[in-house]
């Protein structure tokens, strides 16, 4: 199913931990060619059935309902949130007593049509439901070819003064997987610009966490803007990300769900 076995990922600790602003690793041909190519089509089937996430800050549609991805793509799934796969990501980040999350709290399948983009970000560092689940790591599995910085779609890695980035590309079977805390900032906060007969950036996103075996605080995803933002769209970013803080409170406490939200959202946004 992928490329990579145990000692692959023991072999690039050093360069997970060592790496630019905050630790992560860049793996090409992470699954097994034919698979990968079975995934892709899976995939491409299954966004339509993707919800909007449309708000300032966000502009994309995800999947996390089992029932709409196709067979091979359940496979791969459980066998990344499996235990197998729990040591090598062990042996890679040196973080120990990792979880994974079926739920795909904030997961899942994403697609990213033309015009959209992800604001700079860290993530939340509890998760909403599973309150006593802190957040480690991300791993972003990506399926589009030919893609080039030209498109925007680069995920953008930001230091911690928001200062300088690096940027890798979205490439066809390529995985990132990064520390999740405080200050890893990323996001594409650019306007995508889609290849010619191209509709989607598609991705699959896992995150991981360990359980501290108490109630956390709650720690929505944090929205940051950049130098280059206008002052318009920087207090725009800071209503939205209000917003988000009101609702994770409120999911946190079951009062509102994110099927509410996405049935609201999908009466404006259509997913063609």
């Amino acid at each position: 199913m992928i490329n990579y076995n145990l000692e692959k990922f023991k072999e690039l600790n050093l360069n997970f931990i060592n790496n630019t602003f905050f630790p992560h690793i860049v793996i090409d041909d992470f699954l097994k060619p034919d698979f990968c190519d079975i995934i892709d089509k899976e995939i491409s089937q299954s966004a339509y059935h993707a919800k909007p996430y449309y708000v300032y800050n966000v502009k994309k549609f995800g999947l996390t309902d089992y029932n709409s991805f196709g067979e091979n793509t359940k496979k791969l799934i459980q066998f990344l949130n499996s235990q197998e796969f729990l040591f090598k990501l062990e042996s890679l980040t040196g973080i120990k007593n990792l979880i994974s999350d079926e739920s795909l709290e904030g997961g899942g399948l994403h697609f990213t049509k033309k015009d959209g983009y992800l604001k700079i970000h860290a993530d939340f560092q509890s998760h909403i439901i599973k309150k006593t689940f802190a957040r480690r790591l991300n791993l972003l599995l990506y399926f589009n070819k030919n893609w080039t910085e030209a498109n925007n779609g680069n995920i953008e890695f930001w230091d911690k003064d928001l200062a300088k980035k690096i940027s890798y590309t979205p490439d066809f079977n390529r995985v990132v997987i990064f520390k999740t805390d405080e200050f890893s900032y990323h996001g594409h906060p650019e306007k995508l610009i889609p290849p010619d007969n191209v509709l989607f950036r598609k991705s699959l996103a896992l995150y991981y966490y360990t359980d501290e075996k108490k109630e956390l605080a709650l720690k929505e995803t944090n929205f940051k803007s950049l130098k280059s933002d206008s002052y318009i769209s920087s207090l725009a970013m800071k209503i939205d990300q209000y917003m988000l803080r009101v609702f994770s409170y409120l999911k946190r406490k079951n009062i509102l769900s994110d099927k509410f939200v996405t049935k609201i959202l999908s009466l404006f946004v259509k997913n063609k």
